[in-house]
């Protein structure tokens, strides 16, 4: 599903939210930005040991890896 059906399905916006959840997110403290990848979307990780293995490869000075465990939404 692409980014134009995704914005006619509201389900599809749950179904990425539960996706999402237990993932891992890296956050470079420098300036408080998560990495992304080329298209400026966030980059998510399956495991822990894949989002550390990235701030090695990319030799951040100050980063944080982060679980994704809980999304709270105002309705």
């Amino acid at each position: 599903m692409n980014s134009e059906q995704a914005s006619i399905s509201p389900l599809f916006y749950i179904f990425n939210l539960k996706q999402m959840k237990d993932q891992y997110v890296i956050i470079d403290l420098r300036n408080m930005d998560f990495m992304k990848n080329k298209e400026g979307k966030i980059n998510y990780y399956d495991t822990e040991e894949q989002a550390c293995e990235t701030c090695g490869m990319y030799e951040f000075e100050n980063a944080w890896v982060m679980k994704l465990i809980y999304n709270h939404i105002e309705s």
